[in-house]
């Protein structure tokens, strides 16, 4: 097993902090890594969306371009890419309270303008449903049907509307190629479940795995039904969580998991391979310290691409799985 890690937005590239990692394949086999560029520590804070690319597998990334300004006053957070052959859409939000579309046609090299999806949600959900709106973060999917899905959580606090708690998941879906969107059955099972990630299986079959604030310390997994619904949730113990964001991907028959490993804090960064029936069969410790991640896998399972936060900025390792 070899691990290759290279510095992606190293030292932050002039803001506080670089976060909120998202990495996609595009069918060329060019990456795209992609985060919120802050210019203070917090959640609130002035965001820019970055991203930058490799066309060598993550040997080297290419210049850092800005996908979203935030004007010099804005929170441009939780952006979230899907890739689609070439093609790769990409949402959004600005303020925790607006959701945009965007999308590219050759790789990530040239975006369209980008589409406010905000007033469509709302009519799904009514006014009174959420006072903060967040895609992902990580990456959506692609399914083998064609339909596109988006993992999103929605928090309901009118007494304090930059607070993320109480909250619920559902997903965002497009079966019109990013034309229009719509929204799941809401999720609330759990304490506070919040980001979560997709997979699918070559049957067909729709796996979730969940951050949550329940006093067990570990991942929550389960499945997304036909409907669009969350269902068949359960606590899996032999993934240990410090409830923080995870990054998920299949590859054939084999998933891709990645999160800090401990129950109490961020760090130990692992990479672990799951069988179609979810349980482990290796593991790959890729970092002590870490927080954030996201992972993309290549064809044929060789090589799985590790985005994830340290310190300040963000660093890419390349796994060799085979």
């Amino acid at each position: 097993m070899k691990i290759i890690h290279t510095s992606i937005f190293e030292n932050a590239e002039n803001y506080e902090r670089a976060r909120i990692p998202g990495i996609v394949r595009a069918e060329n086999g060019d990456l795209i890594a992609y985060c919120e560029l802050r210019r203070a520590p917090g959640d609130w804070a002035v965001i820019d969306i970055g991203m930058k690319k490799s066309s060598d597998g993550a040997k080297s990334w290419g210049e850092r371009r800005i996908l979203v300004s935030s004007d010099g006053v804005n929170t441009v957070n939780n952006p979230v890419m899907i890739a689609d052959g070439n093609c790769i859409h990409f949402l959004y939000c600005l303020n925790y309270r607006r959701v945009f579309y965007m999308k590219s046609e050759d790789a990530g090299e040239s975006w369209s303008q980008s589409r406010e999806l905000t007033d469509s949600i709302k009519a799904q959900t009514g006014d009174d449903f959420w006072s903060c709106i967040a895609t992902g973060p990580t990456h959506g999917i692609k399914t083998l049907s064609g339909r596109l899905i988006v993992p999103l959580w929605l928090a309901y606090n009118k007494e304090d509307e930059k607070s993320h708690h109480p909250s619920v998941i559902a997903v965002l879906y497009s079966d019109d190629n990013g034309d229009s969107w719509h929204i799941g059955k809401a999720f609330g099972g759990l304490s506070d479940p919040s980001e979560f990630a997709v997979a699918q299986l070559p049957s067909g079959k729709l796996v979730v795995n969940i951050r949550h604030e329940n006093p067990e310390r570990c991942r929550a997994v389960g499945e997304l039904n036909e409907a669009m619904e969350i269902c068949d949730v359960t606590f899996a113990d032999f993934l240990p969580d410090p409830v923080c964001c995870a990054g998920m991907c299949s590859s054939g028959d084999s998933i891709f998991f990645s999160n800090c490993a401990d129950a109490s804090a961020r760090k130990m960064l692992t990479l672990r391979k799951l069988s179609r029936e979810l349980s482990l069969t290796e593991s790959f410790l890729i970092s002590e310290e870490a927080g954030y991640s996201d992972i993309a896998c290549s064809d044929g399972d060789k090589t799985v691409y590790v985005l994830y936060e340290s310190g300040k900025e963000l660093f890419c390792a390349a796994v060799s799985v085979n």
